[in-house]
Order: C-alpha cells, then sequence, then structure tokens
C-alpha cells in the first residue's frame, strides 16, 4: 500500500514540475504574443487605451523606450493633427493621363499626457536582450 501510495505521489509531483512556459522563436511567434497582449483592452469613448512593445540589451532602457513610445501614442490620439494636401488629375481623353499628389504633416503642439495608467507590464527576455510590453490607459476627461 505505501509503495502505491509513493508511486501516486510521484506522479503527482512530476505533473507539477513541467515546464509549462511559452518560447518565443520566432518573429511570427513575437508577433501573434503582442497581439494578444494587446487585444486584451480596446478603447472606448471615455479610456483611451495603448499597447507598446520595445526591445533592448538593458532592461531599464528598454523599459524608458517603451514608455515613451506609449506616451507618444497617447499623445497623437490626444491632440494630434494630421494636415493634408491633395491633387488629384484623371483625364481620358486620346491618352489617359493620372497624377496624384500627396503631402501630409502631422503635428503634436503642448501635449499633456499627465494622469495616464498602466493596466499591464510583462517583460520577456529575447536574444540576449529584453523585451518589454506595455498596456496603458488614459481617462478622458
Amino acid at each position: 500500500m505505501r509503495i502505491v501510495l509513493i508511486l501516486i505521489c510521484g506522479l503527482l509531483l512530476q505533473n507539477c514540475s513541467g515546464n509549462n512556459k511559452k518560447v518565443i522563436k520566432s518573429p511570427d511567434d513575437l508577433q501573434s504574443f503582442v497581439n494578444v497582449f494587446c487585444a486584451k483592452n480596446t478603447s472606448t469613448a471615455k479610456v483611451i487605451r495603448v499597447c507598446a512593445s520595445e526591445y533592448s540589451k538593458n532592461l531599464t532602457i528598454a523599459e524608458n523606450k517603451t514608455r515613451m513610445n506609449l506616451k507618444l501614442q497617447i499623445a497623437d490620439i490626444i491632440a494630434g493633427s494630421v494636415v493634408s494636401q491633395e491633387i488629384i488629375t484623371h483625364k481620358e481623353s486620346k491618352g489617359i493621363v493620372k497624377t496624384y499628389d500627396l503631402n501630409a504633416q502631422s503635428n503634436l503642439d503642448d501635449v499633456s499626457i499627465a494622469g495616464y495608467k498602466i493596466v499591464h507590464r510583462k517583460i520577456l527576455k529575447e536574444a540576449g536582450g529584453w523585451r518589454v510590453l506595455i498596456l496603458a490607459e488614459y481617462k478622458l476627461t
């Protein structure tokens, strides 16, 4: 009876020690992981949610780059403006003449994004460095 109990306990402990971690082996795996991570929350009319991912060999630099990317995304949504000019020419007589010219410029002027909140942060070891993923939200007033 003791032998049976020892075998059952051994089998149960063996299942607990299994490594269930998924490994990112390719850029496609990384992209699918980032897509799943970022799809957790979507923006609403009252809350802007953004997701950023950056890589560096230094963990502090990777986290700072990710936070900067988040801030830029939030600022772009809040106070971004795009100035564009279009010229379209289309003639069909003896020959077809098509002209398309587009000039676009994005401007960010004096943006304050104090009050954003980090909802979720994930740190991954990747190819001798660190990948930091952050999901943040900014409540509109």
